[in-house]
């Protein structure tokens, strides 16, 4: 229950007109194993600095949300997406701009 109304909240303002349609949530579930991909309809594809400033990171664990915050750099959504392909991690992601 808790996933999806959390997932329900970034679908619907992900694809608003709001600052937070350019920013892309990637939402790392310890219980399924797999990765919630949410991307912003304005989320910022030309600028790599600014696609890596707007991409957030959290790992789910049963009833919270907790923040991944890297040492270096955050990952762009692409770099994320790239990495989980060549791992082979199941990831959906849901567009905003779809």
């Amino acid at each position: 229950e808790e996933v999806q109304a959390f997932s329900d909240f970034l679908v619907y303002i992900l694809d608003s007109p709001t600052l937070l349609s350019f920013w892309a949530v990637a939402v790392f579930d310890t219980i399924s194993g797999f990765v919630d991909v949410y991307k912003g309809k304005h989320y910022p594809h030309d600028d790599k600095d600014d696609a890596r400033s707007n991409t957030l990171t959290f790992r789910y664990v049963q009833g919270h949300y907790q923040p991944l915050i890297p040492k270096s750099d955050r990952p762009s959504l692409e770099e994320l997406l790239a990495t989980f392909d060549k791992m082979g991690i199941i990831y959906v992601v849901t567009d905003g701009a779809a």
